[in-house]
């Protein structure tokens, strides 16, 4: 049963992986959107503990409202590599580097500027990759 559930579990991933609900514009253009919010989530919450401990000591108010708000907004960034990163075309790893990103703070704007760093790199390859064959089928 092991074996049978493994090849399954790759079948229905491949399956998924196949699928790219979004061009990879509109992937990148919600990632990053998501990103910089879970940025944001985790500026209220190190603004509500330092509001609970300086401004309001004793009560615990301003922790309670902005970890909630950072809170569902971890879990919208959470959720956004597991979606796109087929349409991104990032391996699983790099979806789950993705998520792990945006545990510490502000890793999530670190993973970002990293993975647009690569993209662009890579878009900059392909493009002279289209470059030099665009030279050779015109020379011959």
């Amino acid at each position: 049963m092991g074996m049978r559930y493994h090849r399954h579990m790759h079948a229905v991933l491949r399956k998924y992986e196949s699928l790219r609900p979004f061009t990879e514009a509109e992937g990148w253009m919600l990632f990053r959107l998501a990103a910089f919010a879970e940025a944001i989530g985790w500026t209220l919450l190190i603004a509500g503990i330092l509001i609970s401990r300086y401004i309001t000591p004793g009560n615990n108010d301003a922790v309670f409202i902005a970890g909630n708000i950072h809170g569902t907004i971890y879990l919208c960034y959470f959720v956004a590599p597991l979606v796109l990163y087929p349409s991104l075309g990032w391996s699983r790893w790099k979806g789950l580097g993705a998520i792990l990103a945006g545990i510490p703070p502000y890793g999530s704007l670190l993973f970002e500027q990293w993975a647009a760093h690569k993209r662009r790199a890579h878009g900059f390859k392909t493009y002279r990759h289209y470059l030099v064959y665009t030279a050779l089928s015109t020379a011959s």
